[in-house]
């Protein structure tokens, strides 16, 4: 017995920070942060760390499993019987229903592999099918949508420079305890204090006193009226003649238009909806105009509203307005070390709105359709109802909008496969489960973040330990489906050759490895070449690549006049309703979500280090807020929205803004895992909308903050006092 170090990196979250593993016998006894890694230089997250409880989790499904009665009910069965069963029904409803009965859904956690996306996308498209869903609808989309609309392009993304900039201004955000995302830099707290202590300033607007805000300048601000705050940053920097018209005149079109609607939104004029001081807002607007570099940042809290492209779309707008895109210390496009701008345009990654659902019309963002959409493609009583579903590492009972609908939707199909961890709620109700590979226990290459970094970095792992139980990643899966349904592989007939002349496997591994050896000359300033071996022997914490971000604009615009498009009349439109809609009437709160410190959506609910049994869901209320309705701490109380109601006890807290409450959100849990269904805890995205004309109207975003509600104390008896996780 022997123990042993491996070098590897985390697939929890954008950051892709690098770990030490010790190992006993295969099995993970201890994380460590990997000091020598040049990205993240001995940083991680106590995420990082419960990778050990999740990989020896006894609740984990180590064998495929059949359902075998009602809901939750499953019998072992082998992988023969398993595929053998999935393949003909699958031929079968080829044969009789043809491939636009076939859906997937795509969850976060395949978002981190190199292989699974890509070979589900293979096995798809070998079916028929572009019905392929993800949860990008709960998480990105509009922002997506928004520099498709401004910049002809969905990627890149511009990237705040948080390494060079003089002012931060963060809207919607808590980088200090997500560690950034559309933003891959596990030093973000680095980059963040290092701005104030070269005497710069970081400023965060959110409805709720984040982590983030703790520990700089905060500005409080009534939830989902973000873009009220943004166009009124706008209305002083034109009156104020602080916008950078050169700019403007050479990179841009609608200028005029911009100021001119502009006009309406005085910081007076907005205060009443905001919250936000009219002074205030006009001192912040100046300093940030006037700052040498300066950026705004924004995240999930902007894009997961009512209006969150047309928000997505201002914050942009301050960035161009005032010069600072496309320059040091502004916002600055990301760019991979593996492929080329004109490769992801070609390959469609660029792209935003190429295709829709089939019953509400609903775009897709990169290629994948909203997953708020399944239920009412299952439901549908049309011959191009979905019928079979796969579903990958995602939960959408808990994650997705009204998942009680979808529960319903579930039901009526004719064969349902998941692909995950654990017996969720939604794998509960699945036909099959196939038991999938921890990111542990796989080989990769970190690629699908590459152009969100601002240092371009390069980083291949081995797997770890080898498979527990009979576990197989999701590529291999698919393979051996296509395998047993067409007599083929899903390997691209083009790379075979390639990859056997190159002595590699015949494997998505093996095409990562064909794209270190390219890597020089896809990053044109790269000094070295590499293959896969040498970069996993050789520099197992991973090396820095130089590619250049700054000056770079005029190449990558894609409408035809060459030309950001400052106010897209879709975008116009969005502003007209947003300046119309007063809200529903008898809801007096707006709830938002938030990010737990110690969690990770839901399927880390399961893990001893991050959910004692001490900890429990709470709602935070502002203690005014809660006086006014004679909730004292620790009380239970009914929260309802429009479209559902949860219970939940109350914690009073004076880190929200009056008028706001805030739920986290992936607790409620009901499935195979013993841990998080004793923690508890109610769904938060109950209380919102999967119905299409309650989703935001663009990029077909779920309203998850800024819903309407009200919350009055609840018949069930109090609770006593439970601490939050903060």
């Amino acid at each position: 017995m022997t123990e042993q170090e491996r070098i590897t990196y985390c697939r929890i979250c954008e950051a892709h920070c690098g770990l030490t593993v010790t190992t006993l016998d295969s099995q993970v006894i201890r994380i460590r942060a990997d000091h020598a890694n040049p990205a993240s230089a001995g940083f991680m997250c106590s995420k990082g760390a419960a990778m050990a409880d999740i990989q020896a989790d006894p609740d984990r499904v180590l064998t495929p499993l059949r359902r075998c009665g009602d809901v939750g009910e499953f019998e072992p069965v082998s992988w023969d019987e398993a595929l053998a069963d999935i393949a003909g029904r699958v031929t079968a409803a080829l044969a009789t229903r043809g491939p636009d009965a076939f859906g997937m859904l795509l969850g976060n956690p395949q978002s981190f592999s190199s292989t699974t996306a890509a070979w589900a996308g293979r096995f798809f498209r070998k079916i028929g099918s572009d019905r392929i869903f993800s949860v990008n609808s709960e998480d990105g989309a509009a922002h997506q949508a928004a520099c498709h609309l401004l910049y002809g392009i969905a990627v890149p993304m511009p990237l705040p420079d948080v390494w060079n900039t003089d002012f931060l201004l963060i809207v919607g955000a808590n980088p200090w305890t997500s560690r950034g995302s559309i933003l891959t830099e596990p030093r973000l707290r680095d980059a963040l204090k290092g701005i104030v202590q070269r005497g710069g300033r970081v400023v965060v607007v959110d409805p709720r006193r984040t982590e983030t805000a703790k520990r700089f300048e905060y500005l409080g601000i009534k939830a989902g009226t973000d873009g009220f705050f943004l166009l009124s940053i706008l209305h002083v920097i034109f009156e104020e003649g602080l916008a950078d018209e050169a700019f403007l005149a050479r990179f841009t079109a609608g200028a005029d238009d911009l100021r001119r609607l502009v006009r309406d939104y005085t910081p007076e004029a907005t205060e009443a909806r905001t919250g936000v001081p009219a002074q205030a807002l006009q001192e912040l607007a100046r300093d940030f105009a006037r700052a040498q570099r300066a950026v705004v940042y924004g995240r999930t809290g902007t894009c997961t509203q009512k209006y969150g492209t047309a928000v997505n779309v201002a914050q942009e707008l301050v960035n161009v307005v005032t010069g600072n895109l496309d320059r040091r210390g502004g916002a600055l496009f990301g760019r991979s070390p593996f492929l080329s701008d004109e490769e992801h345009r070609a390959m469609g990654r660029a792209a935003f709105g190429q295709r829709r659902t089939r019953v509400a019309g609903l775009p897709d963002a990169h290629g994948l359709l909203p997953s708020n959409a399944l239920a009412d493609e299952i439901s549908v009583e049309r011959d191009d109802a979905i019928r079979v579903l796969f579903t990958v590492a995602s939960n959408p009972l808990l994650s997705s909008p009204d998942g009680q609908r979808l529960a319903g939707a579930l039901d009526l199909l004719d064969l349902h496969v998941a692909i995950d961890l654990y017996v969720s709620e939604t794998a509960a109700q699945a036909d099959y489960i196939l038991p999938s590979t921890t990111w542990l226990e796989r080989p990769d290459l970190e690629i699908n973040f590459a152009m969100m970094r601002l240092r371009p970095f390069v980083q291949a792992t081995s797997a770890v330990v080898p498979p527990a139980g009979e576990a197989r990643e999701e590529w291999q899966i698919f393979e051996d489906l296509a395998a047993r349904i067409w007599g083929t592989s899903l390997l691209p007939a083009a790379r075979i050759s390639a990859l056997q002349q190159a002595g590699l496997p015949l494997s998505p591994h093996g095409l990562n490895d064909l794209r270190l050896r390219d890597l020089a000359g896809v990053a044109e300033t790269s000094r070295s070449k590499f293959s896969g071996a040498q970069l996993r022997e050789e520099h197992p914490s991973g090396v820095l690549v130089e590619a250049p971000l700054e000056g770079r604009l005029s190449g990558l615009l894609g409408h035809a006049d060459g030309l950001i498009h400052l106010l897209p009349p879709e975008v116009r439109e969005e502003y007209r309703r947003m300046w119309a809609d007063t809200g529903p009437s008898g809801y007096d709160l707006r709830l938002i979500g938030m990010r737990e410190q110690r969690s990770h959506n839901s399927w880390m609910h399961n893990a001893p280090s991050l959910m004692p049994s001490g900890r429990r869901l709470t709602v935070r209320i502002h203690p005014e807020d809660a006086r006014e309705r004679g909730i004292a701490d620790g009380d239970t109380v009914d929260i309802e929205s429009a479209t559902g109601a949860v219970t939940v006890p109350a914690s009073l807290t004076e880190d929200l803004t009056r008028g706001n409450a805030a739920l986290p959100h992936g607790w409620g849990h009901r499935g195979g895992w013993q841990r998080a269904n004793a923690a508890a805890g109610v769904t938060s995205n109950t209380l919102a909308s999967s119905r299409p004309e309650d989703l935001e109207r663009l990029a077909a975003m779920s309203v998850l903050n800024g819903i309407p509600v009200r919350i009055r104390l609840s018949n069930v008896p109090a609770a006593s006092r439970l601490e939050g996780d903060e």
